[in-house]
């Protein structure tokens, strides 16, 4: 099949939208698809065999009309490609597929103001929202998109963000919705990892052996809930009645020193280390004993999913929709308010002793052994073989 995928920015290291765009067009060109990702921006360097990269060029500025022109230049030169399948992760109306990574934007905007910990930072930024053009115009187009009658299906790629759809376009037929969930890479992310990857990587990072450590990692701080982790912990200082050593580990491509500065400001600072951008993730889940992640949203974590299946118990929030995967309490919990350090102090603790972590090492790749790459890229393929179908019949 000739493919065209479409993603705003296609630069794998700044999000999981864009990673999930290079797994899926890896997975589709190995099985002898040809690959052409339409996008603003891409990575430097020659793409892999069978995947071509299509620059499209955009107005600059204002935001709304850079976003109004990606749509109407990349559908038009899609259109003049002859694909049999158009799968979007962007913003355009009309492709087959529409996979909106990121959920309903109406829903990303409420949790995106409820990560302001400032209620004045927090109005401001609502006003600023609201008075956007860029954001009038992303609501209209995402509204477009579902509800265009040339949208063959549309991805959920978790259920919360199936339920989401479903209650902001109750109009759109069931059948066009259809649970397709993030994979997971069990062949790089797995227990096995910890016999090769966890002594040498604890010991680069001054761990002691009986160290607990804490993992987190985003490229979006604000965004996952990283303020109110550091407010727990202290709390989980208190909580840790067998008074083990324990070590919260920051990983991520986002500028520390306003996070370093609230460590300090908490009186945390000697509990956190702040690791940069990490391309080896492998050793770090390896090294980690627990796994946190207390996001305001995100619609389907690969963290979460590759931390799962290294072995690792997982706390995330209920506005995270991979949470759908933890079978709480054997892989990990699922809180209800993430913005509550108690909470989440009190969830990380019951993790503390061995034998939790223990159970956690086999019972939490098994959540994920039903998503594993090869299936998804098949599912993939079926509903591309469905659209075709459906189109040959008009």
């Amino acid at each position: 099949m000739k493919i065209a995928l479409i993603i705003d920015r296609f630069l794998p290291a700044k999000g999981g939208g864009e990673r999930y765009v290079e797994i899926l067009a890896r997975g589709l060109a190995e099985r002898g698809h040809d690959i052409t990702i339409f996008s603003r921006r891409f990575p430097e360097g020659h793409p892999p065999e069978n995947i071509h990269y299509h620059p499209v060029r955009t107005l600059t500025w204002p935001g709304f009309l850079k976003v109004l022109s990606f749509a109407r230049r990349c559908g038009a030169e899609i259109a003049m490609g002859d694909f049999d399948i158009a799968h979007d992760v962007g913003h355009i109306v009309g492709a087959d597929v529409f996979n909106p990574h990121g959920g309903v934007e109406q829903v990303w905007l409420k949790r995106y103001f409820a990560s302001y910990e400032n209620p004045f930072h927090r109005a401001f930024k609502r006003i600023q929202r609201r008075l956007s053009p860029k954001e009038w115009t992303m609501i209209a187009l995402q509204r477009r998109q579902y509800l265009s009658f040339d949208t063959r299906r549309i991805l959920a790629i978790s259920p919360m963000i199936r339920d989401h759809i479903r209650s902001h376009y109750p109009g759109i037929p069931a059948r066009k919705i259809v649970l397709v969930q993030n994979p997971a890479n069990l062949s790089r992310f797995s227990p096995g990892n910890r016999a090769q990857f966890r002594d040498a990587t604890r010991e680069r990072l001054h761990l002691s052996d009986g160290e607990i450590v804490l993992l987190f990692a985003s490229n979006n701080f604000r965004l996952k809930g990283l303020h109110p982790l550091l407010r727990s912990l202290k709390i989980l200082r208190g909580l840790n009645e067998s008074a083990r050593p324990f070590r919260l580990l920051v990983a991520g491509n986002e500028d520390a020193a306003r996070w370093k500065r609230l460590a300090k400001r908490l009186g945390v600072t000697n509990l956190v280390t702040f690791l940069g951008p990490v391309k080896e993730m492998e050793h770090l889940y390896a090294a980690a004993d627990i796994f946190v992640l207390p996001t305001f949203f995100d619609s389907a974590s690969l963290v979460v999913l590759e931390a799962l299946a290294s072995g690792l118990p997982v706390i995330t929030s209920r506005w995270a929709g991979a949470s759908a995967l933890i079978d709480a309490p054997a892989t990990g919990m699922v809180l209800r308010n993430n913005d509550d350090p108690v909470e989440i102090a009190k969830a990380v603790a019951a993790y503390f002793p061995d034998k939790p972590r223990e159970r956690a090492l086999s019972a939490s790749p098994r959540q994920v052994g039903a998503i594993v790459l090869d299936r998804h890229i098949e599912r993939v393929l079926g509903i591309y073989e469905e659209i075709l179908k459906e189109k040959s019949h008009g």
